[in-house]
Order: C-alpha cells, then sequence, then structure tokens
C-alpha cells in the first residue's frame, strides 16, 4: 500500500488538472496543434445576442463549489474531493481568473486558472498553475458551440522527463453548472478520462 506522502502526492496532482504523474500510457510524443480548420467564432445565438466568446466566459463570474471525482482510483484514494472557487473577470474583462481551493489528506492546495479567447488566432487559451507544481500548463481550445463546450489540448511532463498530451474538455452545463474533465491520450490513441470536476453556483 502507499504511503499518506505518496498519496497525497498523486492526488494532489490529479487536482491540479497538470498530470505531473503520468500512467504508463502516457504519450512520449509532442501534442498536435488544434487543426486551424476547425477554430471556430462564436455561435450563431451567441452572434444573434451580440455576444463575444469574452463576454460568455464572463457570465461564470461568481462563487463555486467543486466536486472532484476519479477515475481509475488507487488503493486509499478518497471517493470525491470538495472544493470552492471563485470565477472573476480581469483586465477590462478581457479574461476569466479563477482560484481554488480543495483539501486533500487534510493538505490544502490551491491553484489558479487563466481562461480567455484569442480573436487573433480563433483560439480558446488557458494557463493552469496550482501550489503541488512550479509548472505553468498551457492550453489551446476549439469550439463547435460558441463556448459551451470547449475542448482544449496542452503537452505536460511526466516524472521521468518525457512528455505527453493533455486533454482538458469545459462544458458548461447551463449557467449554475460546469463540468471539467481530465484526460491523456492513450497508446490507442483515444482519451483516457482520469479526473471530473463538477462546478456548482453559489445562491
Amino acid at each position: 500500500m502507499r504511503s499518506e506522502a505518496g498519496r497525497m502526492g498523486i492526488v494532489a496532482t490529479l487536482i491540479a488538472g497538470c498530470a505531473l504523474v503520468a500512467p504508463a500510457y502516457a504519450q512520449q510524443q509532442p501534442a498536435k496543434r488544434p487543426d486551424t480548420a476547425a477554430h471556430s467564432a462564436p455561435s450563431d445565438a451567441a452572434q444573434a445576442k451580440g455576444e463575444t466568446p469574452q463576454q460568455f466566459l464572463a457570465k461564470r463570474a461568481g462563487e463555486w463549489t467543486r466536486t472532484v471525482r476519479f477515475v481509475g482510483q488507487q488503493d486509499g484514494q478518497s471517493d470525491a474531493i470538495s472544493g470552492r472557487a471563485k470565477m472573476s473577470t480581469i483586465q477590462g474583462g478581457q479574461f476569466l481568473l479563477e482560484e481554488y481551493n480543495d483539501v486533500v489528506s487534510g493538505r490544502p492546495i490551491t491553484g489558479t486558472r487563466l481562461f480567455g479567447y484569442n480573436t487573433s488566432t480563433g483560439e480558446y487559451e488557458a494557463a493552469f498553475t496550482n501550489t503541488s507544481s512550479p509548472a505553468i500548463l498551457m492550453l489551446k481550445g476549439t469550439s463547435k458551440d460558441g463556448g459551451k463546450v470547449v475542448d482544449y489540448t496542452g503537452e505536460a511532463a511526466n516524472t521521468r522527463g518525457g512528455r505527453f498530451t493533455l486533454n482538458v474538455r469545459v462544458r458548461q452545463v447551463d449557467d449554475n453548472q460546469i463540468v471539467m474533465t481530465f484526460s491523456m491520450t492513450g497508446s490507442d490513441g483515444k482519451p483516457n478520462t482520469f479526473q471530473e470536476t463538477t462546478y456548482a453556483r453559489k445562491k
């Protein structure tokens, strides 16, 4: 059985979403840049409202609770972890900043996530950081429905010094619920989900 310190390190890494502890199927190849042809403009509905991707993201501002669940759990790992998050707009509404706090085995974990939409490239962009790692995870994403579902892809490092592809899907169910799913590309070329975080807006 793993030691308590070992379990804490693994769980903290998963919560961060950076997946610095890679499983055996993590790929040792660079992440593929999304096809520029797949980059999408705001949906017809959003355009009809005169809403930009930045304005769509800005509607997430507020206080949220977080429930983190794991897929393929290891011995001794908890079923779910609860936390809280604050989302706010910065720099004139161009970006959405998330600041979250979780407690894992009595150890506080904090992190920040920055979300935006690059009008020059037509890509969604994000940067993730957390207290369990000095790395900054950079992600680029595309959407087919004006930002309700954004599929981000980034390149992360594992403990052996290799690189692998990390996929993050951010799905806005409605104004009061967001689901964030983390997966890594397996040897079969398919995403292998290892974590899902559900956000519920505080009322």
